[in-house]
């Protein structure tokens, strides 16, 4: 077969992208493995498996996505590396717009295999994964300076001006206030810019600025002899011009988006970057990538859904306002309803929306749409999964322990996890013959690997607590019931929930405080059921009874009570944290701002450790950003 030239193959590998997010996975997979040597193709598939990686997020799933986006990224750096480009200026080597253009992608997918690999890495949430996650990303931020320098310049002198819609300054907010881009940071001609070797390797953390002692002599050696690294531009198609624009920001609008959800603590602690990412500038450079005719522009258009409907709420952006990112959403799904009407991921984001509305029918149709849609089973457990948390939002125990009992004989994804939100539900209902024997099924669990990440963490600080120790004995009703609204607290769900059944939750919150599995919790689960009804007033005295009740004596255990109080108190009393589902405003003076203030700093100086401090910090850190 002849080699297919470069437009040819990003357009194929485009297509096969499309196939699959068509739910077409065999017709997919056999365009992918029919082009084994196309360097297009090959990056197509990483973005494919990255994308049905993060979806799903089995352990299968992450190692086959990661081994990819490593071998890509090998591929990558010596196909570019400083010696080979160095070779061809020494050998006056003529090169082309096409070898030009090969050039630029090469280093763009070098960057977004290391900014792919970084965000698995970190979402895994091993302890010892954030300082490797950091330091990819510190790479990958090199090459996309260099890229978009060069790609920036070509554009402006192909068209005239800048691209429309599209901030090309892409600055980004240091720690100490000042700014960078991509732009400033790279002076044209400069050579000064790294990729690392051809192996790979992330384990030694030279800094990317400082050049080798080899490479300084070399460079000195050929500007004395007249062998400079500057040479001509060729000539580059407009088509293509515009195309590598577009790619270029895809990988660097999901860079911005994952460095701007990372916790402060992690950018203090690894020094990663120096600076904090821009979460406006990485939506619009997505934004802007979404519209081309890129092979990247469908998986833009992912990204943005995944952020409005899955992170913006996951980690409170908006408060408990959980609908903010839904009119967005709603118009991406709308614009791509021609091509991907019947796309299972789609559907899938679609009932996300639904859900977020509360509107818990609609979401169950959708995901069961999504489920006949799909012959994948990653996107028929991730819908399951979901369903199961639509019937927790209803209180639904009986229909939600169906089908979290399923996911954990079906999913390798946390098996201990449902099995520990299986068990809470039976025991809402009053199961506890199926508590005792589910409680040795958990202990039973293979938690070596759970010790390292905060959701296996919590798991075993949980499965304690679902028997009594001492006499083996099970709890009230009452009491699986406030672990269950704790986990609808946590996962920033309660909000979904019906008016009725927030009403149902207070009044069992005001119940026996005996039946609590712990110290404040109620309290706090009593106001966050107030805020999310309005009454933001009770919901500060219910945070206050809290805070009350734990300090100091019933503060050594548990923190996390401690700390979420702290937070919803700080927000409730600075105005910000108010759904709309009834309202009853109460007088935002300065005096209640800046105690909100030192509440949240409290919040976030005076604990460690406690379940999801990661998530926390984000959401107390995008609090107090607001207020500046």
């Amino acid at each position: 077969m002849a080699k297919m030239n470069d437009t040819k193959e990003w357009s194929i590998a485009r297509m096969g992208i499309s196939l699959l997010l068509n739910n077409k996975t065999e017709e997919a997979e056999a365009l992918f493995t029919g082009h084994p040597h196309s360097f297009h193709i090959k990056a197509g598939r990483c973005f494919v498996l990255f994308m049905n990686a993060l979806m799903t997020f089995e352990n299968d799933k992450l190692q086959q996505a990661i081994f990819l986006l490593k071998d890509m990224e090998r591929e990558c750096a010596s196909d570019i590396g400083w010696l080979k480009s160095m070779k061809s200026k020494v050998f006056k080597a003529e090169e082309t717009g096409k070898d030009y253009v090969c050039k630029l992608e090469r280093q763009i997918v070098l960057a977004d295999s290391q900014v792919c690999s970084a965000i698995l890495t970190l979402l895994q949430q091993e302890l010892t994964g954030y300082v490797r996650g950091g330091w990819m990303l510190r790479k990958a931020w090199r090459v996309y300076q260099h890229a978009y320098s060069q790609i920036l310049q070509l554009y402006q002198r192909t068209f005239g001006s800048n691209p429309s819609g599209f901030d090309t300054r892409c600055s980004t907010p240091s720690c100490n206030g000042s700014s960078y881009s991509l732009q400033s940071l790279h002076s044209p001609g400069s050579s000064e810019w790294s990729i690392p070797s051809c192996n790979g390797s992330t384990n030694n953390p030279t800094p990317i600025s400082s050049p080798s002692g080899l490479r300084s002599s070399l460079s000195m050696f050929f500007s004395l002899t007249g062998i400079t690294s500057e040479q001509q531009t060729p000539f580059v198609e407009p088509s293509e011009v515009s195309r590598l624009m577009s790619a270029v920001s895809f990988g660097y609008g999901i860079y911005q988006l994952c460095v701007s959800l990372l916790p402060p603590s992690l950018l203090k602690v690894i020094h990663f970057l120096g600076f904090e990412g821009d979460r406006e500038a990485g939506l619009t450079a997505l934004m802007y990538a979404r519209l081309s005719e890129d092979m990247r522009a469908p998986l833009a258009t992912l990204s943005l859904l995944w952020y409005h409907t899955i992170a913006r709420p996951f980690f409170a952006l908006d408060g408990s306002n959980l609908r903010a990112g839904v009119h967005a959403a709603k118009q991406l799904i709308a614009e791509c309803h021609s091509e991907f009407s019947n796309s299972a991921l789609f559907l899938f984001f679609a009932g996300r929306i639904e859900r977020l509305e509360s509107n818990v029918n609609g979401a169950l149709q959708a995901y069961a749409k999504a489920v006949e849609a799909s012959s994948q089973r990653e996107i028929k457990l991730l819908c399951l999964h979901e369903v199961a948390w639509c019937h927790l939002i209803r209180l639904s125990y009986e229909e939600a322990y169906r089908s979290l009992t399923q996911l954990r004989q079906q999913s390798r994804w946390s098996v201990s996890f449902y099995a520990y939100l299986a068990t809470v539900c039976c025991g809402a209902i009053g199961k506890f013959d199926v508590v005792a024997s589910s409680y040795r099924k958990i202990l039973h669990c293979d938690n070596r690997t759970s010790r390292e990440t905060q959701l296996g963490l919590f798991v075993l600080r949980r499965a304690p607590k679902l028997l009594d120790q001492e006499t083996g004995q099970p709890y009230t009703v009452l009491y699986y019931r406030l672990l269950v609204y704790e986990l609808l607290y946590l996962w920033n769900a309660m909000p979904s929930c019906s008016v009725d059944s927030l009403q149902g939750i207070l009044l069992e919150c005001k119940g026996n405080l005996s039946d609590e599995p712990m110290v404040g919790l109620a309290n706090l689960i009593e106001g966050a059921a107030y805020s999310y009804l309005g009454d933001t007033q009770a919901a500060i005295e219910s945070y206050r009874s809290c805070l009350k009740r734990r300090s100091p004596n019933n503060d050594a255990c548990d923190q996390h009570v401690s700390a979420f109080a702290l937070y919803e108190l700080g927000t409730a009393l600075c105005g910000v944290n108010v759904s709309k589902k009834q309202y009853r405003p109460i007088d935002i003076s300065e005096k209640n701002v800046d105690e909100g203030k030192i509440v949240l700093l409290t919040a976030q100086n005076q604990y460690r450790d406690y379940d999801f401090e990661s998530r926390l910090n984000v959401r107390i850190h995008t609090s107090l950003r607001n207020f500046n």
